[in-house]
């Protein structure tokens, strides 16, 4: 039997559009800000307590940067501890809570953090499209313009 898993903090950062301001880490900075708050520990103690981290984002085309998750693991000050990166289409976030969920469930680690970002608006409509579209078939959907929603059953 599995042991139990709770979530005991969570932050999000300033909602908008396109963030020109910040950098993505420094946005996953300011979310994981306003989890640390919450949980009356200081940075160094929570760093110690934190076994590792999941990372979810779609897709590595719109930073054009590869390893995001594990730049915004050192931004935090949080290497080198063990990371896992989750990409799932639509789906990303909610997976990354499930691996979340299993690191701890499986004792395989006592502390997880959980962190996502998305960054679809630092592109043109038309080239995030296009991105999205070659999380499709290449070879079958994305000439036909293939997207998610063609692909539920009637």
């Amino acid at each position: 039997m599995p042991r139990k898993v709770f979530m005991v903090s969570g932050g999000v950062s300033k909602f908008a559009k396109a963030r020109k301001d910040k950098t993505f880490q420094a946005i996953v900075k300011e979310a994981f800000d306003y989890a640390v708050a919450d949980l009356k520990v200081s940075r160094k103690e929570l760093r110690e307590m934190i076994d590792g981290t999941v990372a979810s984002y779609f897709s590595d085309h719109f930073l054009r940067q590869l390893k995001a998750g594990a730049m915004v693991q050192d931004y935090l000050g949080l290497i080198p501890k063990p990371s896992r990166r989750i990409e799932g289409g639509g789906a990303t976030g909610g997976l990354a809570f499930q691996v979340g969920y299993e690191t701890i469930a499986s004792e395989r680690w006592n502390v997880t953090l959980v962190m996502g970002w998305e960054t679809m608006s630092s592109v043109n409509t038309w080239k995030g499209n296009e991105f999205i579209a070659l999380a499709s078939d290449v070879s079958f959907d994305f000439p036909v313009g293939g997207f998610y929603t063609g692909y539920s059953y009637v």
